[in-house]
């Protein structure tokens, strides 16, 4: 098992390439490192995002890490997502169109006993028919954020970018295919009224929640999960220590990576 505080730039770059062209997660256990590190690794990849400001000073540990976590910093604020109740199906801010591709998931303490799960829509997409491919191809929708919808969090302004839509059916920098389908943060389909909107809907998340596309992650300490953001979602389960529990988020592109 590779450590990635031992990691040079040509297995970080493996890794994105993997994740490009392969699969929209990787995994890796008994990690141990520093916030230094952590951010190091992905800086090999891209650009990272820069989480320090007002909006998130209770959130943030570092320029480019959030913490998620119920735990209480000392004014008494919990980090990301730290409710004890599921973070249902979702991706990183999906209605925008400059958004960070990868998000980096790294188990600091209390973590045993929390499932993660995320959905290959590489896969998905592959399995369905000649004539279903067909008849999405073109297909647009549009994304949002409401409160309840995946999340009960006010960290996030509510809004549905009806002015920027998406193509259904993606293909990434790295010429892989698949559905981009984050179905909780989808409000409209482009050129398709409300009857037809729901047709798809219905058919396309039975479709993807099939267990063949699920990988359930039991998360221990110092594991590290990354994953691609077009062509995977994911799921935190109700964990109800989430007071105890802290991850590490670090949302990242692959700027750096020849492709």
């Amino acid at each position: 098992m590779l450590n990635l505080n031992d990691a040079s730039v040509e297995d970080a770059h493996s890794i994105a390439r993997s994740l490009l062209r392969e699969t929209p997660w990787v995994v890796f256990n008994k990690q141990d490192l520093t916030m230094q590190q952590e951010v190091d690794f992905c800086s090999m990849i891209g650009e990272c995002q820069v989480v320090l400001g007002e909006r998130s000073k209770h959130i943030a540990v570092h320029d480019n890490i959030l913490r998620v976590t119920g735990e209480l910093d000392e004014a008494g604020e919990p980090g990301l997502f730290g409710h004890e109740d599921a973070l249902d199906w979702h991706a990183n801010q999906a209605s925008n169109p400059d958004r960070s591709p990868l998000i980096f998931l790294y188990a600091k303490k209390d973590t045993r006993g929390s499932v993660t799960s995320w959905i290959n829509m590489i896969e998905a997409y592959d399995d369905l028919s000649s004539i279903t491919k067909k008849e999405i191809e073109d297909i647009q929708i549009t994304l949002g954020y409401k409160s309840g919808a995946y999340s009960d969090s006010k960290f996030f302004v509510e809004h549905h970018n009806v002015d920027k839509p998406f193509r259904l059916v993606h293909t990434n920098d790295g010429g892989q295919k698949g559905l981009y389908f984050p179905f909780l943060q989808i409000f409209g389909m482009v050129d398709k009224d409300k009857h037809e909107f729901g047709q798809y809907m219905e058919f396309l998340t039975e479709h993807v929640l099939r267990d063949k596309y699920r990988y359930d992650h039991e998360w221990n300490d110092g594991d590290v999960v990354i994953s691609e953001q077009w062509l995977s979602i994911h799921k935190r389960h109700t964990f109800k220590f989430m007071q105890d529990r802290l991850l590490h988020r670090i949302a990242f592109d692959y700027s750096r990576v020849e492709l």
